[in-house]
């Protein structure tokens, strides 16, 4: 599973990484809403740990040298991958190659490189007639990172935004008689009342939120400080150039268009700008500043690629077979690192890799169901959710089909042998009649459904589906102390309990694969929409 939160392969890249909620979880109850399961395919029962187990070993072994995407052992996983759908009897559904039908989709991919030489920031200050020129030096008076942008000069004037808050509010709206296109915008960290920031430890540099309602103003990019009389937390303060990621390659996807910078400043920065344009913590928002900003980016790219790898089982009804119930998990990992530890990722996410085949194999046994089954697995998940987005907006189906669902796996091998966490739960904007239903299949293969995983939504591939509008429904088994670790290796894995949710997994694709309707969103009053 990815460390990236919500972010998509072109968003900007603050990394924020998260642990364990902390509350207790919601379990699984007996909802109403959707189909109740049809009769499964005793195909169902060819559904082994042994095999499972099998399958995790080769992926998750030392040869594949921790799966890194676009490298040769990404390649080789995804060959592996591609001759089990043939063996299975699942058709291509990829692009073509040699003019016939393949199982792979490339993703197209760069490398980029951010280069501390040739990145600078240039703060000018100009009122009545008196000029001030801020040179600021990177990682000790301006720091950001440079996941998304394009290589490049900006050179724009400033406005004043407040805390750069967006809502259909007025009152609290900052952006409020304020023209940022084509502009540079300053504002405040954080929010105006402080105690309403969340507990625990404040991320060191989290600027997310802020460049979101920049961007969706036209605004070319964010300037920000701490409000008068705060200051960055002692991890921002510390943040050097390779800390927030120069001088190592970041993938990206090649399509992706370019993010617009959000640059932290200094408080010796900020106390400069406060004390020359009057901003106190309570500043209202200003439409005109004598300020401007030019900021230079160096970096350096390379392209690269990699496969999504997808077959299916095309529907035996004549109209719904064009609706797809796809099944998905992402087959790479993080690769080696500078001390030669490999990451093997045998639960992430060699395990829903792993699942997946066996599920596939199974409807490759079973009768073929009204609708289509599909069966993907993504590369570049660890990289920002890379594959699956690729996907999602390049979809690889014959004319007139559409997905109708997506049911994600990933890291179904660890913990407690009998739950299971899945996300959406009832609570979450994206609740919808998979969920239900796969408390149902869940308990016929004697799997606990646990409503602890809606923080994790947005940090693996069905994140992706749900942005175009798929219901989807995610199984996570949960963090572990070996997660993004080199210790996460087979001999830890559970095949049983990999085998009992690849179970429930077929039985959910097949409820809906053969349902009299698709799955649909559900409000919270248990209605359907």
């Amino acid at each position: 599973m990815s460390r990236l939160r919500g972010l998509s392969a072109c968003a900007f890249g603050a990394v924020i990484l998260l642990g364990h909620g902390s509350g207790s979880p919601v379990l699984g109850q007996e909802p109403g809403p959707g189909p109740k399961e049809s009769e499964v395919p005793a195909a169902v029962k060819s559904i082994t740990g042994k095999e499972i187990g099998g399958h995790l070993r080769f992926l998750a072994s030392d040869l594949m040298r921790g799966r890194d995407t676009a490298s040769p052992e990404s390649k080789l996983a995804g060959q592996y991958l591609a001759s089990h759908l043939f063996a299975a009897g699942a058709e291509p559904l990829g692009e073509r190659e040699n003019g016939k039908p393949s199982y792979f989709q490339t993703i197209p991919l760069e490398s980029v490189t951010a280069l501390e030489q040739g990145t600078s920031l240039t703060l000018t200050l100009e009122a009545n007639g008196a000029r001030q020129v801020v040179p600021c030096k990177l990682g000790s008076e301006f720091f950001f990172y440079p996941r998304g942008l394009m290589a490049g000069e900006i050179d724009a004037p400033v406005v004043f935004a407040g805390y750069g808050r967006s809502q259909s509010d007025p009152k609290v709206d900052d952006y409020a008689g304020i023209d940022s296109r084509g502009k540079f915008v300053l504002v405040f960290d954080g929010q105006p009342d402080a105690t309403a920031a969340p507990q625990g430890p404040r991320p060191a540099f989290n600027p997310f939120a802020k460049l979101a309602a920049a961007r969706a103003h036209g605004a070319i990019g964010v300037l920000i400080i701490p409000p008068p009389g705060r200051g960055w937390p002692a991890d921002a303060r510390a943040l050097d150039a390779r800390a927030m990621g120069f001088e190592r390659p970041v993938m990206g996807l090649a399509s992706s268009s370019a993010e617009i910078p959000a640059i932290g400043l200094a408080d010796s920065v900020r106390d400069v700008l406060a004390a020359r344009l009057s901003l106190a913590a309570d500043s209202k928002p200003i439409p005109v500043l004598d300020l401007r900003a030019h900021f230079t980016f160096a970096a350096r790219k390379e392209p690269k690629s990699d496969r999504n790898v997808i077959g299916y089982f095309p529907g035996s009804d004549p109209e719904k077979k064009k609706e797809i119930v796809v099944f998905s998990a992402h087959y790479d990992h993080v690769g080696v690192n500078d001390k030669g530890e490999i990451f093997n990722g045998s639960d992430d996410n060699a395990s829903g890799t792993s699942t997946l085949l066996e599920i596939a194999e199974a409807f490759g046994q079973a009768p073929r169901a009204a609708r289509s089954v599909a069966f993907l697995w993504v590369s570049g998940e660890e990289k920002g959710l890379l594959g699956s987005q690729w996907f999602a907006g390049h979809m690889t189906l014959p004319e007139g089909y559409k997905v109708v669902a997506d049911i994600n796996l990933d890291m179904v091998s660890r913990n407690d042998p009998h739950k299971i966490g899945v996300t959406p739960s009832p609570d979450h904007d994206e609740y919808n009649a998979l969920v239900p239903a796969a408390v149902r299949s869940c308990k016929a293969e004697d799997l606990e459904v646990v409503y602890d995983s809606d923080e994790y939504f947005h940090r693996t591939d069905s994140a992706s589906f749900a942005h175009k509008g798929v219901p989807v429904i995610f199984f996570f088994a949960g963090i572990h102390e070996d997660y993004h670790r080199p210790t996460d290796d087979v001999e830890k894995a559970d095949f049983e309990k990999s085998a009992r949710v690849a179970r429930a997994a077929f039985r959910l694709g097949w409820t809906f694969a053969t349902s009299d309707q698709p799955p649909a969103k559900i409000k919270p009053d248990g209605k359907a929409r």
